[in-house]
């Protein structure tokens, strides 16, 4: 009997392995594949990797995850300005919208993102097209540094308005009257650091005969609170959070900056134009006060592949709305003006999606 029970346990155990054999054999393969690397920050303090050619939408239009696994960080300004906010929802839409890994990181704005996306530590930026223009032409304040030919386009934005803004308290109430007087002018080489340069220079003044703070949008309404300033210069849509908020304290005035001084600065930069502050902006403010314009634009560079650029575009066109609700000043973009006094090269991917919706 042991005997006979021996041998019924050993037919038990092949059968149980030939079983298993042949299941093993029978199954589709189950190990997934080793997801792709990715040495970039999404930080944009380091130089950031370029990210992989996204794969093109499917014919249903649908790009959910067409950028899953890349890296994109999105250069913005100080946290008081337009750009912080809508740099935000942009890295929302996206992830959201792309599968993408999308971060905003605050800067100085204008002329550092100019350098750190010349450099490719970032993928999208957002400047003013004067500051661009002088970035990639390699002129003012960047020609110690040289031309940043790595510079593209992807879209005109809404335009910024200079507001030279001081309080009743100061008495000041003309540009001239800014002599000898404590002037917040921006972060260092920042495009509204320049443009307080050039506006100084139309009226024949220069750092020489103001006394000139290199503050961000921020700090310099800060000072304006506590008496340490006595003016600030702010570049930005309409209207401005800090201005808002100064405006709850304080009696803000504007300094008109006169058409015929505007039109003699866009001789020399083409990028401006004179452009009312509409009434009733601020608190207080009963009349249209002249100032200079200037468009801000959305700038990328030129080794992020052509399908991501193109999806970064029309994603960024087909959600507009959800800029609009971020913040006033998003309500002067357009797909109509998107290629108007761009600074730099189109990139090739932005340029594929304006063909693609002119059909």
């Amino acid at each position: 009997m042991k005997k006979r029970k021996g041998i019924l346990s050993l037919v038990a155990v092949a059968a149980s392995l030939s079983l298993i054999v042949s299941g093993c054999g029978s199954q589709p393969e189950t190990t997934a594949p080793a997801p792709a690397q990715n040495s970039g920050s999404s930080s944009g303090g380091g130089q950031a990797a370029t990210p992989a050619p996204a794969p093109a939408p499917e014919q249903s239009g649908d790009t959910s995850d067409a950028l899953k696994g890349q890296y994109i960080t999105i250069l913005t300004g100080g946290s008081s300005g337009v750009y912080f906010p809508l740099g935000g929802t942009m890295a929302k839409v996206f992830q959201e919208k792309l599968g993408a890994t999308a971060t905003s990181q605050s800067t100085a704005a204008s002329a550092e993102n100019a350098k750190k996306l010349n450099q490719k530590k970032a993928e999208v930026g957002f400047l003013m097209a004067d500051t661009a223009g002088d970035a990639y032409e390699g002129v003012d304040s960047f020609a110690e540094s040289g031309a940043q030919e790595n510079l593209r386009s992807i879209a005109a934005l809404y335009p910024n308005y200079l507001q030279i803004v001081t309080t009743k308290d100061t008495g000041i109430k003309t540009i001239e009257e800014l002599k000898g007087k404590k002037l917040a002018v921006g972060a260092p080489g920042s495009g509204t650091e320049i443009s307080a340069r050039r506006v100084l220079d139309a009226y024949g003044m220069n750092y020489d005969d103001v006394d000139e703070d290199f503050l961000s949008f921020a700090e310099g309404v800060e000072g304006m609170k506590n008496g340490t300033v006595d003016a600030v210069v702010i570049s930005s849509g309409l209207p401005n959070a800090g201005i808002l908020e100064l405006a709850t304290t304080k009696e803000v005035v504007l300094l008109e900056i006169s058409e015929d001084k505007v039109k003699k600065m866009a001789e020399k930069y083409p990028s401006f134009f004179a452009t009312p502050v509409p009434k009733g902006t601020y608190d207080g403010q009963d009349a249209d006060v002249t100032t200079v314009g200037v468009n801000n634009v959305l700038m990328t560079h030129k080794d992020v592949p052509e399908e991501t650029v193109y999806l970064m575009t029309k994603t960024f066109f087909e959600n507009l709305q959800a800029f609009r609700d971020t913040h006033n000043a998003a309500k002067g973009i357009s797909i109509d003006t998107a290629k108007q006094g761009l600074p730099a090269p189109l990139h090739p991917g932005a340029e594929k999606y304006y063909n693609e919706v002119k059909k």
